[in-house]
């Protein structure tokens, strides 16, 4: 693997946002390998030593090695640090300054609005703006709560700017370990499941819908976390038909949300009918 480029000497002589832009490019080269399936064991933990010792010279916290030598692990653990390192220096994205302001006059609560006690838990989002916009989606669907694991809120303004007054309507529950939050949501009676395109995976057109259920989704890179992945219940995907086999997350929030509060509303209907 590549060896970091500077001596602790000439590093710790430049000032705190360089050292970090220094650190994000060491981190993205080694993520590329570990991409293409190009590191081994030795490699990891000769890796995992080197990083500890840089951040040692910036007083930072020590990274946490994965347990497992599986590459998937590692590419979650690099990519939370990547980001971590540009959160350091406020290089979060900012993709939503390309999206023209659209102002609208917000409607009061609809009297025919189903209760679908729903809930989407979001797993280590990184955009700001796709945070924003799934508040705006739960909104508009009747998803009265949002879970974020390691995944900034409303009480960001950024997250706010493209949420557009939605999260004053739509609750937050802020977790650093959602696994465990999960397992917890589990013992009051919900089911939770992840939207990913594993093996087992359904079509989300496939499942009987019911309320109390939580639905899980992924990092935009890497999906949903190993550990979050292991206590959901039940895996859905989006059938696509074109080229690519995925879209937007915020997309995904929208197609399935508003299924999911389509077909309640519907046996709702027909329940009471």
């Amino acid at each position: 693997m590549d060896t970091f480029e500077f001596t602790k000497k000439k590093f710790i002589a430049q000032c705190f946002e360089t050292q970090n832009n220094h650190i994000i490019k060491w981190l993205s080269k080694f993520y590329q390998k570990l991409t293409t399936n190009r590191v081994n064991k030795k490699a990891l933990n000769l890796f995992a030593y080197q990083y500890n010792e840089i951040l040692k010279w910036t007083g930072m916290q020590t990274f946490v090695i994965p347990e497992s030598d599986n590459t998937r692990v590692w590419i979650e653990a690099i990519s939370d640090q990547i980001h971590f390192h540009r959160t350091c220096i406020n290089k979060s994205i900012r993709d939503y300054d390309l999206f023209e302001k659209v102002q609208t006059k917000d409607a009061g609560l609809s009297s025919e609005q189903t209760d679908i006690n729903c809930i989407v838990a979001l797993d280590g989002i990184r955009s700001l703006f796709n945070t924003g916009s799934i508040f705006r989606i739960c909104d508009a669907a009747g998803f009265n709560s949002i879970i974020l694991g390691n995944t900034l809120g409303k009480e960001d303004p950024r997250v706010q700017k493209t949420a557009m007054g939605s999260h004053k309507w739509v609750d937050q529950e802020k977790t650093s370990d959602l696994a465990q939050t999960l397992v917890d949501k589990k013992q009051e009676g919900f089911t939770i499941i992840g939207v990913e395109t594993v093996k087992n995976s359904t079509s989300y057109h496939d499942i009987e819908w019911q309320k109390n259920t939580i639905v899980v989704f992924g990092n935009e890179e890497y999906g949903i976390s190993s550990h979050v992945m292991d206590v959901c219940d039940k895996f859905v995907h989006i059938p696509m038909s074109g080229r690519k086999n995925s879209i937007n997350i915020a997309n995904a929030v929208s197609v399935i949300c508003f299924h999911i509060a389509d077909h309640i509303a519907y046996l709702e209907k027909n329940l009471f009918s």
